[in-house]
């Protein structure tokens, strides 16, 4: 079983990335007839959503410190995937501007970093459900225990003979075939 802590420290490294994300370059700019070819980065490119992307890491830097409920987990898996659609929206739709946007390595790193954030919490809050229901039959048992299945065979019902020592008798049924006598057939 994972570490108490794998999740609250996935979660963390996510925000840090998804910060750091804000400072690399998000977008080429090219604008042939004004004779602009420049980079931009998140910071630069995006007044709101900056503050949404730094808002989400500090939430999620106070989820992992706080205790580790259910709407805590939920809340900072939920975060973790609003701020990866919201940055991954602008991959899909980059700003409206007279130039050519080309979506750069930061903008990449920035949706990874968010769904770090919500692996974190899907980590955290999968080691709680397992938990709370240790005899759940899909976890917790070796596959040898987990039974036959529909198709049993009466037969096999029997105890297992000792492991060690002693004398085994096992019971065989069986069925002699005599040689039948008769001449075969003609086909015709």
């Amino acid at each position: 079983m994972l570490h108490p802590t794998v999740g609250r420290i996935l979660s963390a490294v996510g925000a840090a990335v998804t910060v750091a994300a804000l400072f690399l370059t998000w977008y080429h700019v090219d604008r042939p007839g004004a004779g602009i070819d420049d980079d931009t980065t998140g910071w630069q490119t995006f007044t709101r959503l900056r503050w949404v992307v730094l808002g989400g890491a500090g939430l999620t830097l106070v989820s992992a410190l706080l205790a580790q409920t259910r709407p805590v987990l939920i809340a900072r898996t939920v975060l973790g995937l609003l701020v990866a659609a919201l940055i991954f929206r602008r991959i899909v739709a980059p700003p409206d501007l007279d130039a050519t946007l080309e979506p750069q390595i930061g903008l990449w790193i920035g949706v990874v970093g968010a769904l770090l954030i919500a692996a974190g919490g899907l980590v955290d809050t999968g080691r709680k459900v397992v938990a709370a229901y240790p005899d759940f039959p899909l976890w917790g048992r070796p596959v040898a225990e987990l039974g036959a299945g529909d198709d049993r065979d009466e037969r096999f019902d029997k105890p297992a003979p000792p492991a060690q020592g002693g004398a085994v008798t096992i019971d065989a049924e069986y069925e002699v075939l005599e040689p039948d006598n008769t001449p075969p057939r003609s086909q015709s």
